[in-house]
């Protein structure tokens, strides 16, 4: 009699397989009913028998392994179970894993514990530790477990002015960056350029000869002082004539020195000679101040010693004359002008270190990484003392940030997107949420992307920080907070050197770049200064800046009003009544000590009288004949 044979559904067959201790090849496909809701019996039958062995060692998974890719025709056009893979056609199969498939699935099969375990597990997998950026760097999600601190973390020194920088007046503090050698340079060069003109005039003007009166160095730093005081009253686009003017100007300019003076200086001021100057200009476009600059940029780093962090950064000094290294920058109010990279410490904006940027030098070719280059050359005098270097994008690359470690120096910066090291997930995306942030870490370096507001993204590099600290009120990672507060090092020194500033309008770079050199240089005193005098006019801390300027200016032109006074009688009226003004000339006094005078023309009586007499005035000083003056009696008691 023959056996009768079981019609099976498709559910009914798989759990056939699954439960039964017996043969797998007791059922056949002739056993499964045609339909499209029934899987085809001998996908799972072929599969079971590779990995039943396998199977019915493991305890606690029962369940079937994903089956081999088939390419068969048949097989595609009913679909095949793929478990917890996902499959790339349209529906879901019926088999255990709830994962797509190729065919047209009805339905999904119930998932056991043990599945739903192992798709945690596949999720888990699917979102890695790490980020790639585009060149290849790795950059893991997690802090490291510990971090240890090294010799990049440890300050060694005192913060604040270091022995040859004790003074005791303003002058003494200028002159340790404005040195008397810096100044001879100028009166050396202004005298050669002087004569030189004069002596082409004389030569052609025979019957109109000049002579050019040498510039001593009392009247190049009464120069320096007249110039900080037009700056500390705002006078550096007022025109120098309104100055002298008696009614609206102010006496120590008149009692310092003559406006015509003053005029000549300026103009013949130089900084080279100027006839070896197209030799020298052929391998260096700064060639015109090379020697003064050099030489002020060595004595910054001798008197200050900065603190934890310092700032690399740009200040362009306003200018739209003829330079051959003008440059135009967008983002800064005077659009054109010279710039110049400084290195200054971020807590008190005292310049360390400066270097004046030339484009392309004459011969050589173009520069390559070229931010990198310049922080380097700045922070090198600060190698292996454990700061930390705050700069913005222009400048931070993570090889910089590497190198820099290497010298016991941290780094903090912006990073700019499209750097080849940024992995995409650091990218601005619509998908992130605001106020949230993004950690990468490799090595000591740590990558943070912080979004401010939806569809934008501000990137972070750091070498001071290994962790995911964020400020719990505002979000922020402490990355950007440590940076908020020390990048303005240099943007706050460019404000200072402009509030009180002797720039004046010019057409000649060179005198563009002396005038901002003043200025960094006074700057430069006054930190000293208060560093040397911390009490000093502590009632009125928001003036005290103007107030050593005042002092300053007045100390560098003190010398030459001294020598004025020595010959008060060749004195013009105008320069006496200054002096008095000024309370550095009693006329009164100098009439009782009865100081000789010579005869003179009363200025009150007209030329053609001619009328000369010896006696002068005891308020202006001026000869005045008895038909123009009063004569006063006193007894021996008055004053």
């Amino acid at each position: 009699m023959p056996k009768k044979q079981t019609v099976y559904t498709g559910r009914q067959a798989l759990q056939k397989i699954l439960d039964s201790d017996s043969d797998i090849s007791d059922v056949s496909l002739s056993d499964v009913e045609d339909d499209d809701s029934f899987i085809p019996v001998h996908d799972i039958a072929s599969e079971t028998e590779d990995n039943v062995s396998e199977e019915v060692s493991d305890s606690e998974d029962d369940q079937l392994q994903p089956a081999e890719e088939h390419t068969d025709e048949t097989e595609t056009a009913h679909g095949s179970v793929r478990g917890g893979k996902r499959g790339s056609g349209k529906g879901q199969s019926r088999g255990r894993g709830g994962a797509r498939g190729r065919g047209r699935g009805r339905g999904k099969a119930k998932e056991t514990h043990v599945q739903c375990q192992k798709k945690d597990n596949a999720s888990e997998q699917s979102q890695p530790d790490v980020m790639k950026g585009k060149n290849g760097k790795v950059w893991n999600l997690n802090p490291p477990a510990t971090y240890k601190r090294g010799p990049q973390d440890i300050i060694r020194h005192h913060v604040g002015i270091t022995a040859e920088g004790k003074v005791q007046c303003a002058k003494a503090s200028f002159e340790l960056f404005l040195t008397d050698e810096i100044v001879d340079i100028v009166m050396r060069e202004t005298n050669r350029e002087a004569g030189r003109v004069f002596r082409q005039w004389n030569e052609a003007n025979a019957d109109n000869q000049k002579t050019w009166t040498a510039v001593t160095m009392t009247e190049m730093k009464a120069v320096f002082g007249i110039l900080i005081l037009a700056g500390v009253n705002h006078s550096a686009h007022e025109a120098l004539e309104e100055l002298w003017v008696a009614k609206t100007g102010r006496p120590i300019f008149r009692a310092t020195m003559s406006l015509n003076r003053l005029k000549c200086i300026l103009r013949f001021m130089r900084f080279d000679n100027k006839s070896t100057r197209p030799q020298r200009r052929e391998q260096d476009k700064l060639a015109a101040f090379r020697d003064v600059w050099t030489m002020f940029a060595a004595q910054l780093p001798k008197f200050y010693v900065p603190s934890t962090d310092i700032t690399v950064d740009e200040q362009l000094v306003p200018f739209r004359g003829r330079c051959p290294f003008r440059q135009y920058m967008k983002s800064k109010p005077a659009k054109y002008g010279i710039k110049i990279w400084w290195n200054s410490d971020s807590l008190s904006s005292y310049p360390l270190s400066g270097q004046v940027y030339l484009g392309k030098q004459p011969g050589e070719e173009r520069e390559v990484n070229q931010g990198a280059r310049v922080v380097k050359d700045l922070v090198q005098p600060w190698y292996r003392t454990g700061r930390n270097v705050n700069a913005d994008n222009f400048f931070t690359s993570v090889s910089l940030a590497e190198e820099l470690l290497t010298n016991h120096l941290t780094y903090v910066g912006t990073i700019r997107k499209n750097k080849q090291d940024i992995p995409p997930e650091m990218q601005p995306s619509p998908g992130r949420e605001e106020q949230s942030s993004i950690f990468g870490f490799a090595g000591q370096v740590t990558l943070v992307s912080y979004v401010p507001k939806k569809r934008n993204a501000v990137l972070l590099l750091s070498t001071m920080h290994h962790d995911k600290a964020v400020e719990s009120d505002t979000k922020k990672p402490e990355i950007i907070t440590h940076y908020n507060a020390h990048k303005g090092g240099v943007d706050n020194m460019d404000h200072l050197v402009g509030t009180y500033s002797v720039k004046r309008k010019c057409n000649r770079w060179p005198m563009v770049l002396f005038f901002n050199l003043i200025d960094v240089a006074a700057l430069a005193a006054y930190i000293v200064w208060l560093c040397n005098f911390p009490n000093w006019s502590i009632q009125r801390r928001c003036s005290r800046r103007r107030l050593f300027l005042q002092m300053l200016g007045e100390e560098l032109v003190e010398d030459l009003l001294q020598e004025r006074l020595q010959k008060p009688q060749v004195l013009q009226r105008s320069v006496k009544s200054a002096l008095v003004d000024l309370g550095k000339l009693d006329l009164r006094q100098h009439a009782a000590q009865g100081t000789p005078s010579a005869k003179k023309r009363c200025y009150l009586c007209p030329r053609e009288a001619d009328r000369k007499v010896r006696q002068c005035c005891m308020t202006c000083g001026s000869h005045v004949c008895q038909d123009h003056s009063v004569v006063s009696i006193k007894c021996d008691e008055c004053p």
